[in-house]
């Protein structure tokens, strides 16, 4: 009797083992081939071809944008760059002195735009949103405004998810749209990874893996921030719509 269970528990522990090998082979499988990565020499860094709509974000820290290379760019033959969120504001008074400029150019260069707010913790929430709502001017066929939350300051987790709701919430009345909500997965994790922000549109910093969190409002991901352009030195971020181009299209402001 007590040899057959031991023959039970070792089979049993057998079939776990091969269930737990084979859950994994599929993962990789996921993680390796489900974005399809594949080298740009255009931008000399991994891709991920799976997706179809990819973009860039720029704040003064690029310096002058080239738009006329970036209308230009093929990172393969099959994709182009779509979109751009171009930096507009930061805390209660800082204004990026090249939006209007960036703004202006990716729109007559056929870029469909989006600009973000860095959001800093220790500042207040309404006047931060203030800052943003009197800098941009959004229209029909832009992308939705972005709070980009990056950093804590020390501020406690749930400070923070009071006052970034407060942020999102007055976008939201001043736009008639959701905003969407910028941060890397860490933060995401400790923060926002709960009901109170599911509503609204994710957008996701992942660089270190080719998998990304499981989130039913994931759009966006930037999966770089050491893409290149020919002829320029910096480093510039790259980012891919997790969706195809409907679903891309119903995100904009109408």
């Amino acid at each position: 009797m007590k040899k057959k269970r031991i023959q039970l528990i070792v089979s049993f522990l057998a079939v776990l083992s091969f269930c737990w090998i084979l859950f994994s082979y599929i993962s990789s499988l996921t993680d390796a081939e489900g974005h399809q990565f594949s080298y740009s020499d255009a931008i000399q860094i991994e891709v991920p071809q799976k997706h179809a709509i990819h973009g860039i974000d720029v704040s003064h820290h690029n310096g002058i944008v080239p738009w006329n290379h970036l209308s230009e760019l093929e990172i393969f033959d099959t994709v182009s760059l779509k979109f751009v969120f171009i930096k507009a504001t930061e805390g209660r008074s800082l204004q990026d002195p090249n939006f209007q400029v960036n703004w202006r150019k990716a729109k007559q260069k056929g870029l469909i735009a989006g600009a973000y707010h860095f959001y800093i913790p220790t500042r207040d929430p309404i006047e931060q949103a203030k800052n943003f709502c009197k800098m941009v001017k959004l229209q029909e066929g832009d992308l939705p405004p972005v709070c980009d939350i990056e950093v804590t300051n020390r501020v406690s987790h749930k400070k923070i998810r009071k006052d970034i709701k407060a942020f999102l919430d007055y976008l939201t009345e001043y736009y008639h749209i959701k905003p969407i909500l910028y941060t890397n997965t860490r933060m995401y994790a400790d923060l926002f990874n709960n009901e109170e922000f599911t509503d609204f549109p994710l957008w996701l910093a992942s660089y270190e893996t080719n998998t990304i969190v499981n989130a039913d409002n994931l759009r966006f991901w930037q999966y770089s921030k050491q893409g290149k352009l020919q002829g320029n030195s910096k480093s510039w971020d790259y980012n891919v719509f997790l969706g195809d181009h409907s679903e891309f299209a119903s995100m904009l402001i109408k």
